[in-house]
């Protein structure tokens, strides 16, 4: 017997007033997939989650969790899911182990369930030795842990992860995204938006980008990719600092100019012709280039180009 897709999304339409914030969104998450969500401040993101956590009613469409309508039987529904939202929603004067006690009692759970339970996740999360610390004295990125145990105390078959490593150092969201990776190992489907797309390139088994509450790509990040290899991209490097603007000017095939980890990254409308202006502009202007190759577009490359060429950014151009 199959199982229900763990998510399902048709036809779905909300607006605000004479904002439609979502417009016939469709797509489905299989059971066990590490979904990313993306989409530019405004695109509809957020509206989604609140619908799909039964938050928020839709004005049209079908959602579904688990084989289950969202909005028939949110009791259900939210027995099955997690929410993880940008912000933590835990008691700072509690402690990490209270706090989540306190929520396995809300889902029912029993004593001995409850014990067993919170002694798991803490262990799972390593914050063991901090079971007996107040929320509000962790660090950012250990309440970013706490906050995700918290989520997932009944055990849910989807968790929702709204920007989970946004304000982050370095280490602490490599740690985290190595924790959702593991989470998902266990079965649990995870639903993640954020604003990293290295981030969602890395852990998402397959993204989905939203603009003005429309779908603009949904799949496997190599396969959004490879509709934007048209995309020509070259990075230079050059020997010394340069002003792009004069670069621009004598390079007509050169359209864009973006610094990039001390190189120079350019979008240009055809390779061999941005080659030549490029040897040329530096001849002329006495500048050495060190290094010149070809790019291959990355998820972020394909999701500005998608922003770019929206009906609102073409509007302003």
């Amino acid at each position: 017997m199959a199982f229900a897709p763990a998510i399902v999304v048709s036809g779905l339409s909300k607006s605000f007033g004479p904002f439609k914030a979502l417009n016939q969104v469709n797509f489905s998450v299989p059971q066990g997939e590490i979904f990313a969500y993306l989409g530019p401040n405004g695109a509809g993101k957020t509206t989604t989650i609140r619908i799909l956590a039964g938050l928020l009613k839709r004005d049209a469409g079908e959602v579904s969790i688990c084989g289950v309508d969202v909005a028939q039987d949110p009791v259900f529904v939210k027995g099955k899911i997690g929410v993880v939202p940008d912000e933590s929603n835990l008691y700072p004067e509690l402690t990490c182990r209270r706090n989540l006690e306190y929520l396995g009692e809300l889902y029912g759970l029993n004593r001995r369930a409850r014990t067993l339970k919170v002694g798991d996740l803490l262990s799972h999360f390593d914050l063991a030795d901090r079971e007996h610390t107040p929320f509000g004295a962790l660090s950012r990125g250990l309440k970013r842990r706490l906050t995700i145990a918290a989520a997932l105390v009944h055990d849910p078959q989807v968790i929702f992860l709204d920007e989970p490593t946004s304000g982050l150092d370095v280490a602490s969201a490599r740690a985290l995204r190595e924790l959702i990776q593991a989470v998902n190992r266990q079965g649990t489907t995870v639903f993640l938006t954020t604003h990293n797309l290295y981030e969602a390139e890395d852990l998402s088994h397959r993204v989905l980008i939203l603009i003005k509450g429309q779908v603009a790509a949904l799949g496997a990040p190599w396969e959004i990719r490879q509709q934007f290899q048209g995309l020509n991209l070259l990075a230079v490097n050059f020997s010394r600092e340069i002003d792009p603007k004069p670069l621009l000017q004598a390079c007509p095939a050169v359209l864009k100019a973006a610094p990039e980890n001390g190189l120079w990254r350019f979008e240009v409308s055809e390779t061999h012709p941005a080659l030549e202006q490029i040897l040329a502009f530096a001849e002329k202007g006495d500048l050495r280039i060190k290094e010149i190759n070809t790019v291959v577009a990355s998820l972020e490359d394909a999701f500005l180009s998608l922003v770019e060429k929206s009906p609102e950014s073409e509007a302003r151009s």
